[in-house]
């Protein structure tokens, strides 16, 4: 009985591997039968689409030549003209497109006479659609810039007659001036000569000024039309070759994909490219290995050394201001900052802060939300994170106590501005200041374009602060304010202020080695100046891994916003 069940088994599983051997045989033969047909209908397809694609190159150079005289030749015409031809332009493209037909850009193709036919009318036909295309976009663009140029005339005319309105009303303010001065008390007396004149000059005023009102929204109005729309007349048409050979993207799709199925031998197809970039790619690996280093040698002992010989930036010599400087803490003792800090708002002023610092205030001060800094430097409170702040004000003595709620290694220091006192800062260091209720906040920015020490250290642009105000400033680790004296030198991510009355320079940092592998910068911040003071943080986290790939997108943001002074 067993051996009955081997034998049945046996042949039942030796016709089960006929049976599956002649099914990968006989699928292997269609596999092979349809490689060989697909071979010969690409062999045919490419060559047919390379004449079509020929073909097309010459019928589309022929339709650039007249489209583009056509154009040139209406760049002095008519509004209505130039509108003539745009609407037999959308008709004949209205008709070419509804010429479209199914593509047969696809493989397998059909039969080489039928693909010929199609090709070359679907190839001519694309061409014919880009090159009326072309033309009524430049056709467009010139009737707008034909309105413009309408528009601007009506923007002259309107600017004339505002200039001559405001120029009525300042004779007339001068006329009241001149007969007040003469008349002083009779013309406030009603019932005089002088009160009745002025009173008609007032009137005479009130409409002069509606009148010039008038003339400005009509002159704003039409300017903001025309800036809205505003086109300069363009150039001379010229047919986009690239945009031109892109009409033929899908039969150049097609020969590439029939070029493909054609390539036999892997090796062979792969080999001839990696020969012909093999040099430059070696060429690439030698530079990014040497070109870096070269670069920084020539920054070290080239461009570092002429930075220190040349004078000091005085931002107070430059900007004519007086040389008050700041006060210093107790002598001996350079750290200003603290975990807490409590500061007394008077009333009359104004305290804007981070709300993660406010850490306790007085239930009756006024609480609101300020939006920015200083509305005149949106983009500098927006990169200084100086935006959603808290506004305090009370109508009594207010005790505030500020303290880094997010971070336990950050202090606070306060940095009093007296008045006629000014302080180069960086606001990323800032978290609040106090100021004047009443008074707008003295903040101005000075480029330095023509400053070498600027430009090697990307500081191009000084923002400085004018007193009086009290700075809220943070630091990690403390912050510390010393004296220049004559002459101190501090890395530049530690720096975060200094008085306009100091001489500020740049200074090669003292080894190349350190400097080449990334572990320290170039430049280290110089200070000189006998009254003049320096504000720095003890341990920056800014720009502290330079030469880490991971932190490559740090480098480059913390360098723009440095260039702007951030």
């Amino acid at each position: 009985m067993r051996q009955l069940l081997t034998a049945i088994l046996r042949f039942l599983l030796r016709h089960a591997l006929q049976f599956a051997l002649f099914i990968v045989i006989l699928l292997a033969g269609r596999l092979l039968l349809a490689e060989w047909r697909a071979y010969s209908a690409g062999s045919e397809a490419v060559a047919v689409l390379r004449l079509a694609a020929d073909g097309a190159d010459s019928h589309g150079a022929g339709l650039a030549g007249a489209a583009t005289a056509r154009a040139n030749a209406l760049r002095h015409s008519s509004h209505t003209a130039i509108a003539t031809r745009l609407e037999q332009i959308q008709m004949q493209l209205t008709a070419l497109r509804a010429r479209q037909q199914p593509s047969l850009f696809t493989l397998p193709l059909p039969d080489t006479t039928t693909l010929t036919l199609h090709a070359q009318e679907e190839a001519a036909r694309r061409v014919e659609i880009e090159v009326l295309a072309q033309e009524a976009r430049y056709l467009t663009a010139l009737q707008a810039a034909i309105s413009d140029e309408d528009a601007r005339q009506t923007l002259a005319r309107l600017h004339a007659e505002h200039v001559r309105a405001y120029a009525a009303l300042q004779h007339n303010l001068r006329q009241r001036r001149e007969l007040e001065a003469q008349h002083p008390l009779a013309a406030r007396l009603p019932g005089s000569d002088a009160y009745a004149q002025l009173s008609q000059l007032e009137a005479q005023g009130q409409r002069l000024r509606d009148f010039n009102l008038q003339a400005y929204q009509a002159w704003a109005a039409q300017r903001a039309r025309s800036s809205a729309t505003q086109s300069a007349r363009p150039a001379p048409f010229s047919i986009d070759e690239q945009a031109l050979a892109g009409a033929l993207a899908p039969i150049q799709k097609a020969i590439a994909a029939g070029e493909n199925q054609l390539a036999r031998n892997w090796i062979a197809r792969w080999r001839a490219p990696v020969l012909d970039v093999a040099p430059t790619a070696a060429l690439l690996v030698l530079s990014a290995i040497f070109l870096p280093a070269a670069i920084k040698a020539f920054f070290y002992f080239v461009l570092a050394p002429v930075a220190a010989r040349l004078p000091p930036l005085s931002i107070a010599r430059e900007l004519q201001l007086p040389g008050s400087s700041l006060p210093l803490p107790p002598q001996g003792e350079s750290r200003i900052s603290a975990v807490s800090q409590a500061l007394q708002l008077q009333p009359g002023q104004r305290m804007l802060i981070h709300p993660e610092y406010l850490q306790a205030s007085p239930v009756s001060s006024t609480k609101r939300t300020q939006w920015l800094l200083d509305w005149r430097f949106p983009f500098t409170s927006l990169a200084a994170g100086m935006v959603a702040l808290t506004r305090l004000e009370s109508g009594e003595p207010a005790s505030v106590t500020l303290s880094a709620s997010d971070d336990p290694l950050q202090e606070v220091a306060i940095v009093h501005l007296p008045a006629g006192s000014a302080l180069v800062f960086q606001p990323r260091g800032l978290v609040g200041l106090i100021c004047d209720a009443g008074q707008p906040l003295a903040l101005s920015s000075h480029w330095r374009l023509g400053s070498l020490h600027a430009w090697l250290t990307l500081q191009l642009r000084f923002i400085v602060f004018r007193g009086p105000v009290t700075l809220i400033v943070r630091g990690c680790r403390g912050v510390r304010l010393e004296r220049a004296g004559q002459g101190r030198s501090i890395s530049q991510s530690a720096t975060l202020g200094f008085s306009t009355d100091v001489l500020y320079s740049t200074l090669r940092s003292e080894t190349f080695i350190p400097y080449l592998r990334g572990q320290q910068a170039l430049l280290n911040d110089r200070f000189d100046g006998g009254n003049g003071v320096y504000l720095y943080e003890e341990t920056p986290r800014h720009g502290k891994q330079p030469g880490k790939v991971g932190s490559w997108f740090e480098g480059f943001t913390d360098a723009i916003l440095k260039v702007f002074g951030i």
